[in-house]
Parts: C-alpha cells; sequence; structure tokens
C-alpha cells in the first residue's frame, strides 16, 4: 500500500542519493578528511568532513538540476575536447592542441608523483576537470560564431550603410528620405551585432589560449611539488587550487555571457 502511495520523485531518491554519494567533488571532500584526520589524528577534523560531505549531498537532493542530470542521464559537462583537426578555426584547432599536448604531459608529470602529492592534487585536478570541460564548450561556441562570420561581409554591410546613408541624402521626397534612413539605421543594428559578435569570437579564443597556458604551467609546478615532497605546504596546494578555482569561475561567468549568441542566424 504504501508503495502504490509513492510519487514517481520518491521512488527516484534512492537512484539521485546514489549518484551524489559517489560524486567525485563528494568523495573527493570525504576523502581529504579523513587524510587529515588520520595525519593530525584528529577526530574533530573527521566530524567535519563527514559534515561537510552530508551537507554537499543534501545540497545535490535539493537541487532541481542535479535531479534533471540524474533522471535523464546526461550532465551539462559530459563534453570533451573535439579533434583538433575537424575544426574549422585555425586559431581554435591551435587552441585545442595546446590544451591536448599540456593535459598528456601534465599526466606524464603525475605518473611519478609521491602518493601525497597525488592526493594533495584532487582538488586542483577536479578543477582541471571542469576547466578542460569549459574549454570544450567554449570550442563549441567558437566554431558556431567563427562559422557564421565567415558567411558575412563587414566590409560590404559597412558599404551598403554609406550608400543607404548617400540616397537619403539626395532624396527630395520627405517619405523616401525617411525610408532611406530605416534602411540605413537596419544595416548599422547589423553591423552592431555581428561587431559583437566577432568581438565574442575573439574573447572565446583568449580564453582558450589563457586556458591552455596555465595548463602548460602546470607540470613544472608538479614536478617542483615532487621535489619538495614532505616540505610542500598546504598553503602551496591551495594557492593552486585558488588560481584553478578563480579561473574556472571567470570562464564560467564568460561562458554565461555567451549565451546570447549560442543560436546565430543569418537576418
Amino acid at each position: 500500500m504504501a508503495e502504490r502511495g509513492m510519487t514517481p520523485l520518491v521512488k527516484q531518491l534512492p537512484k539521485v542519493l546514489g549518484r551524489s554519494a559517489l560524486g567525485t567533488v563528494n568523495l573527493i571532500v570525504a576523502g581529504s578528511a579523513a587524510l587529515g584526520a588520520a595525519a593530525l589524528q584528529s577526530w574533530p577534523i573527521l566530524a567535519l568532513g563527514g559534515a561537510a560531505y552530508a551537507a554537499l549531498v543534501a545540497w545535490d537532493v535539493a537541487t532541481p538540476k542535479f535531479w534533471r542530470e540524474t533522471l535523464s542521464g546526461k550532465t551539462e559537462g559530459q563534453m570533451k575536447l573535439p579533434d583538433p583537426n575537424k575544426l574549422q578555426d585555425p586559431r581554435m584547432r591551435d587552441a585545442v592542441r595546446a590544451i591536448r599536448d599540456a593535459h598528456q604531459e601534465l599526466q606524464r608529470a603525475l605518473e611519478g608523483a609521491p602518493p601525497g602529492v597525488r592526493n594533495h592534487m584532487g582538488l586542483a585536478l577536479l578543477s582541471l576537470t571542469e576547466l578542460e570541460e569549459r574549454a570544450a564548450r567554449l570550442v563549441a561556441r567558437g566554431e558556431d560564431l567563427a562559422r557564421y562570420m565567415r558567411t558575412v561581409d563587414l566590409g560590404a554591410v559597412r558599404e551598403q550603410i554609406r550608400f543607404a546613408d548617400e540616397q537619403a541624402r539626395a532624396a527630395r521626397d520627405a517619405e523616401a528620405r525617411t525610408q532611406f534612413e530605416n534602411a540605413r539605421t537596419a544595416r548599422e543594428e547589423q553591423l552592431a551585432a555581428l561587431v559583437d559578435i566577432d568581438a565574442a569570437r575573439e574573447r572565446v579564443l583568449a580564453n582558450l589560449s589563457r586556458i591552455a597556458a596555465t595548463m602548460e604551467s602546470l607540470p613544472a609546478k608538479v614536478v617542483r611539488l615532487r621535489a619538495l615532497d614532505a616540505q610542500a605546504t598546504e598553503s602551496m596546494y591551495g594557492d593552486l587550487n585558488e588560481e584553478l578555482g578563480r579561473m574556472n569561475g571567470e570562464i564560467g561567468a564568460f561562458e554565461e555571457t555567451l549565451k546570447s549568441f549560442h543560436e546565430v542566424r543569418v537576418t
């Protein structure tokens, strides 16, 4: 009887709880707390870690987006960097190649790292995974913008603005003059939109270049931490986590501004 009275969402609760409990971020938080508690022999740290883990699970369960992703089997982050050879924009191809090469170099640097370094790098690597997913989304958006910009001619639009202006000035009929002026205004709005789209494409490339440069700097930092090993301080790992976290936030904000350019159509 009780089962018949259950709503569809309640029936899906175990699935949602299971996904959250095994979520990468949540497990890293729990694991980091356990490692810290064991190293310092501190029960309070273990308790705080357990509370943080429980709070993260509760947050997931209370978030509609997490439910949608779990029940649909899809997540926004399930994007991989495309094959650079399949990209049309040459600058986009170069950026993707640089990011891929940097990822492989980082993997090589981590292979010989002591367990302590790899454990401390957990949060940084999680942020790096998120950063690569953002890069994949940026590439997809950038390709769309670049593909559209190849179909238009800014010079031709500027010439049409000049021509409409000349016609408006030469018109002797007031109504004709008004219509030529309206045509000029429409062309000016078209040009402004095209300039915005081209600027967005440039910002995509700039952010991809920043991601590539950051990833290319990581292997050297990992090798430095490997050399220090026991002497490496928590602040050194914290600085790296903070840097990657801040970049994720900034690029995430930029992604929001790109949503207005997500579907570009010729008007």
